[in-house]
Order: C-alpha cells, then structure tokens, then sequence
C-alpha cells in the first residue's frame, strides 16, 4: 500500500493503510463495484489485498464468512492469472473459486460479485483446457449465463464487461465468427461493445487497456497491431494503485519487451 497517498485516520481508530484503504475505496474498485465491507475482519481482508498479499487475504476472506467471499475469490483470481507458474496448481484454484461462488449464490443471490466470480473462474479454467474443449463441454453457456446475470445486477461491472467482452473474443477465435454466432451467440460487436464500456468505466485500469489489446489482435490480427500496441503502452506508463495494478501494469512492460 506504500502507494497509496497518505491520507487521515478515521477518528484515530483505524490503522493508516486502513484509513487509505476507506478514503480511496471507490477508485479501487471501480472494477468490481464491490461495496465497503461492513465488518472489520473483511476490511483487514481488502487491506492484505491491496497490498500484494494475495494467499494471506485468501485465508482471511474465507474466515470471515460470508461477507469475506468476494475479497477469497478476487484474491485467489489475481494469483491464479498473474502468479501462479504451474497450470495444475492454475485450474484447482479457478475450480476452488468456482465453487465458493457457487455457495455464495445461493445464499446471497442478489451480490453481483457471487455471479461474476462464477463467470470469471470458470472462463479460466476454459482458457486453461483451451477453449474449444470447453465450450464442447458447455462451460461456455455457464460463463456467459454467470456474467449476464452479474451485468443484470450491476450494468457498471467494469470487470464482468471485461470477462464477457474477452470470452466473446475468444469463442470467435477459436471455432470462428459463424459457427460462434449460431452456437455460442459471440461475435465480434458485442465484445467491442463490452470491453469498450469497460473502458469508459475504469479508463485508467491497466488490466482494462491489456484486455482491449489481447481482444483486438483476436478479432482483427495484424490489421489492429499498432492499435493493440498503444493500448499495451498506455498501461504500461500508468502509475499503479495498489498491488493488482502493479502487476497489471509489469505485464504490460514485459510484453513490450518481448
């Protein structure tokens, strides 16, 4: 959190990150519309969160219950995408996501985030078993149902834009614009349409502008490079706000450099 501007503690009671986690709540999650916790456990939670210490909010999330599902999962997303090297290790942590969402839906069926979670692991694990497999296996239907229903809770849901904009994306690529159109519903419009108000909610979020650069060289190949590389520069000179976007913003670097 050492990003993090200083700002006051609340009344003197709160840690200092905890304060700076409570003033820049909003920013920090204009991804994810998460609303502020409501218990201290899950403000510890976030706070372990946005500091890089993923495994350790993990744990603390899954402690505090309920209420402490979105930070587990988001948690345990970010290490499966942008940290963990074995693949193995990758598809048990979506599938543990998976299903913790899952619970999470049935008592809380109104949290956008018990949907989007669902939605984001399971596209995981399909990217991981490639994605035609998966769609053969219908996770595709199961992604795009758990995503709608999020975007049907909360329109502004930066990252369900995303995760649909991109699986749209990916469903073209693989088994092609036709047969993605009459089977799976994807196309090419609606993952602009996603990934492009993705942006208007968060232009700032690295992850949002890599995302828009893997769709456009899926979609339109050599004929967007140039676009897709600016998007990849743009992230890449962002100055993150906390751990997740630091990682978000290393990626873009390193891809440069490739």
């Amino acid at each position: 959190m050492s990003d993090w501007p200083n700002s006051p503690p609340d009344n003197g009671t709160a840690p200092p990150e905890l304060s700076a986690l409570r003033a820049q709540w909003a920013h920090l999650h204009a991804l994810d519309a998460e609303p502020p916790p409501t218990s201290d456990a899950v403000w510890r939670a976030w706070g372990l969160f946005h500091a890089g210490q993923f495994q350790q909010a993990e744990a603390a999330g899954v402690a505090a219950g309920l209420s402490g599902l979105s930070v587990a999962n988001r948690a345990a997303a970010v290490h499966a995408t942008l940290l963990e090297p074995h693949e193995k290790a990758r598809l048990d942590q979506f599938q543990r996501i998976h299903a913790r969402a899952r619970a999470h839906a049935a008592d809380l069926p109104g949290d956008p985030n018990a949907w989007f979670w669902q939605g984001y692991a399971l596209a995981g694990y399909a990217q991981g078993i490639h994605v035609a497999r998966a769609l053969a296996q219908g996770l595709g239907t199961q992604v795009q149902a758990a995503l709608q229903a999020t975007l049907a809770l909360a329109p502004e849901h930066a990252l369900a834009h995303v995760a649909l904009g991109n699986f749209h994306a990916q469903i073209i690529d693989k088994v092609g614009p036709l047969v993605g159109a009459m089977t799976y519903g994807a196309s090419a419009e609606a993952a602009h349409a996603h990934l492009a108000r993705a942006r208007e909610l968060a232009p700032d979020a690295p992850a949002v502008l890599l995302a828009l650069a893997q769709a456009l060289l899926m979609l339109d190949g050599e004929a967007r490079l140039d676009e897709a590389a600016r998007l990849q520069e743009q992230a890449a000179q962002l100055s993150p706000r906390d751990a997740e976007e630091r990682l978000w913003v290393e990626l873009a670097r390193a891809s440069l450099a490739l």
